[in-house]
């Protein structure tokens, strides 16, 4: 009996192996990566994502969303989990926080999960529509935490030069007063005496507190992600490691590293976490994706100031550079996918005026300036827009000092409602004189109420996902 059901199974994994392939070879099949750092909206945005498609043909309003526009939408539908191995995304959670009484924002990204849409359509263009009018794209979308991230181009680096970076990040005056417990410790750590695992454990931890104290202060550029995010790896001697400063690095260097060492284990453990943690998340997710939503949260970086913006825009560019990005064809798409299509998203554009949301797409672009030239030389078609997946706000008008100006109006987490101009939006990476006098303040607000089976209000996921989509399903 044991014999069968694992045949069965082996035989149902080989079948859906079967039509993935097949769906690859016609073009009929997307893997799609969100990606966004902590508190770029990730869960909203795909919550949304799925909704507008499963509501398109009702309550959606997608009018840049060309086969919804041209009426060649026949229905979305959510299919079984496509690996058993990932947690399901929880959508139907989401909309029910969505739908409570007051309304709340669904719960963040804390592991890898997936979920799968199959859209049938139909045909507009191409020969085959002489034999067949409609036909299936498989879309697939994978959810997973931003902080896990920002560990990629650890695979490219080794213990020394992480070291280095990261005590490079430890000249920030900000994040230095949150290090201090840390530093005192790991200074005086002799790094030649036998291997004691209690007393890196101890610092281990600490320099986990103070990662966590600088995502609360609203830095984003942290590593490694599974300190702060740890999931099945909670309490494993893998996570027990951390930096180096510059002159430990230097000494240690000089004279190698005594086996059984503490310096010893700290190589050891980052080597393990790289090779075992790092890489098998790289292979096994980010290098089978054709096309990349990359989510930022500008607004936040600025309420919090300089320090916090500069540390998103390395963080941004850090990351970026984990991605495989180049041309497809149907070869590639088999055996060596890569992004042919990315689209930035400034989140959240419903917390600053209309008249402020080209200059929110200014300041996107040129936070990501070098980092989108590269890509747009490799071949990849980007796009920068303006959106919020959920609109929370609406706008409206008041007078300030005889003058007509724009508002928002929504409520906050206590049912209170918010009546404000934020402020302007500065059109490019702030210089240093921007900080001293910039007067903005953009709000948090709840959710919005809604009635029941109405589709989820947005700004522009139309044009998001005429961009992802709008080639494959003509």
């Amino acid at each position: 009996m044991k014999n069968y059901l694992k045949n069965s199974h082996f035989i149902d994994k080989v079948k859906q192996n079967v039509k993935v392939t097949g769906a690859r070879l016609a073009d009929r099949h997307l893997n799609l990566a969100v990606t966004g750092l902590s508190g770029s909206g990730k869960t909203a945005f795909i919550t949304s994502l799925v909704n507008q498609l499963l509501e398109a043909n009702d309550s959606a309003e997608l009018p840049f969303f060309s086969v919804v526009r041209e009426e060649r939408l026949y229905g979305v539908k959510r299919e079984a989990q496509p690996n058993l191995s990932l947690r399901r995304f929880e959508y139907e959670r989401a909309m029910q926080a969505l739908d409570a009484q007051p309304a709340c924002w669904p719960e963040s990204t804390t592991g890898i999960s997936q979920v799968r849409l199959h859209i049938r359509y139909k045909k507009n263009r191409g020969l085959s529509r002489y034999f067949s009018e409609d036909a299936l794209l498989i879309l697939d979308i994978t959810d997973y935490p931003g902080e896990w991230l920002l560990d990629l181009p650890l695979l490219e680096m080794d213990f020394a030069q992480w070291s280095q970076h990261c005590d490079q990040e430890l000249l920030s005056p900000e994040r230095m007063q949150l290090a201090g417990e840390f530093v005192t410790l790991r200074d005086s750590l002799d790094l030649t005496a036998k291997g004691d695992e209690l007393a890196l454990k101890h610092i281990a931890s600490v320099y986990t507190e103070y990662l966590n104290q600088c995502r609360s202060a609203g830095f984003q550029l942290l590593q490694p992600g599974r300190f702060i995010l740890p999931g099945e790896l909670a309490g494993a001697p893998v996570l027990d490691f951390f930096p180096l400063s510059d002159v430990q690095v230097q000494q240690t260097s000089q004279r190698g590293a005594v086996k059984g060492s503490n310096q010893n284990l700290l190589h050891k453990r980052y080597e393990h976490y790289q090779e075992q943690v790092v890489k098998p998340f790289y292979t096994q997710h980010f290098k089978r994706f054709d096309r990349q939503v990359v989510l930022v949260d500008c607004l936040s970086a600025l309420n919090n100031g300089r320090a916090h913006f500069n540390d998103l825009q390395r963080a941004l560019n850090w990351l970026l550079t984990s991605f495989e990005y180049g041309k497809s064809n149907i070869l590639s798409r088999l055996f060596d996918p890569k992004i042919d299509k990315l689209i930035f998203a400034a989140s959240k554009a419903d917390h600053v005026t209309p008249d402020q949301q080209s200059n929110l797409v200014k300041l996107l672009d040129s936070m990501l300036h070098n980092a989108r030239k590269q890509m747009q030389f490799d071949g990849v078609a980007t796009e920068s827009t303006a959106i919020a997946a959920i609109r929370a706000s609406q706008a409206g008008k008041a007078v300030h000092q005889g003058e007509d100006i724009q508002i928002l109006q929504g409520t906050d987490a206590q049912g209170t409602p918010i009546r404000m101009f934020p402020g302007d939006v500065p059109a490019k990476c702030p210089g240093d004189n921007f900080w001293l006098t910039q007067g903005f303040d953009f709000p948090r607000f709840a959710p919005p109420q809604r009635l029941e089976q109405q589709a989820l209000p947005h700004i522009r996921m139309d044009r998001v996902l005429e961009f992802i989509l709008g080639d494959k399903i003509r």
